[in-house]
């Protein structure tokens, strides 16, 4: 009987369907990837196959989450359809390095070096740490630009269960779309950062701290790229999230709001970042809040 039929999970009123904005973003880039990363392949580019491959499985996984939760009352089908998008912006951030050499033959760090040496009058991502050489300022910042990996799940999470899967999907539309413009103008535009960029040009190392610089290098060690500085994406989608949590998550508002702002100094200080990094990444950061606004309010 009607009356008897399970209720859809969530606060869904209806079906999913067989499509929704954020499976479009999902696919038109990985689509866009593969295409290119194949394009490579083609020249003689090692290891661009594979890659290929890679994101033609994320599509075929993507198509089957789709089918099973198209018109689902279940709660896994409908949580993995949203959760398997931000699973997939690690794998897209580490190609980056392999697709913009397809583009360029050497990074463009002079070009911000020199407009940080025109701007500052120095190089702030090697002049900071000397300068403030405390033990304590490093753990901090450390543990900002840890905390900043949790600002997905926990704004993902938080507005899934507290408003629902609408607006879930509407703060991940917002951040899909600024992670995917960022990568694709580290294509065009790469950069590798100070940590590579300046001797011993080795990416990076173990921070001065206490517990969070371990927990930090624990995961930035083995896991930065050299291609993906010039906008911080960081800076770009922590803002982003901040400023959406004021309306979606008033509760940690103000948490994510101390860390954004630890997080703008301390990409620079502990050298992930040129300076000029950290601006353009408010700026794209404002931009794309500026343009899902109205959508995460609806």
């Amino acid at each position: 009987m009607a009356g008897f039929e399970r209720s859809r999970p969530f606060g869904l009123q209806g079906p999913l369907g067989p499509w929704r904005p954020l499976d479009r973003w999902l696919a038109g880039y990985a689509c866009l990837c593969a295409l290119m990363l194949g394009w490579g392949w083609v020249c003689g580019l090692p290891g661009l196959g594979s890659q290929a491959l890679l994101d033609l499985a994320i599509l075929a996984t993507a198509s089957a989450l789709r089918r099973w939760s198209r018109d689902t009352r279940a709660s896994l089908p409908t949580f993995l359809r949203l959760a398997f998008v931000p699973l997939c912006y690690w794998t897209f951030y580490h190609q980056v390095q392999d697709l913009w050499p397809l583009f360029h033959t050497a990074p463009l760090d002079g070009l911000l070096t020199r407009l940080d040496q025109g701007v500052f009058g120095c190089q702030p991502s090697l002049a900071f740490q000397p300068a403030l050489p405390f033990r304590w300022l490093s753990e901090l910042f450390c543990f900002a630009y840890f905390a900043y990996y949790l600002f997905v799940p926990v704004a993902f999470l938080g507005v899934l269960f507290r408003r629902g899967y609408v607006a879930a999907e509407h703060i991940l539309v917002s951040t899909t779309a600024t992670f995917f413009a960022c990568y694709s103008f580290f294509w065009l535009f790469p950069t590798v950062g100070p940590h590579f960029w300046f001797p011993p040009h080795q990416g990076p190392r173990l921070y001065d701290g206490y517990l969070f610089n371990h927990l930090l290098y624990f995961l930035t060690g083995p896991g930065e790229i050299r291609g993906g500085a010039f906008p911080s994406s960081h800076i770009a989608v922590a803002l982003l999230i901040t400023l959406h949590a004021r309306r979606s998550l008033p509760e940690v508002w103000p948490v994510l709001v101390v860390v954004t702002l630890l997080m703008f100094p301390a990409v620079v200080y502990l050298r992930a970042h040129f300076a000029v990094d950290v601006f353009a990444g408010i700026l794209v950061g404002l931009g794309s809040y500026a343009l899902t606004r109205t959508w995460v309010r609806a």
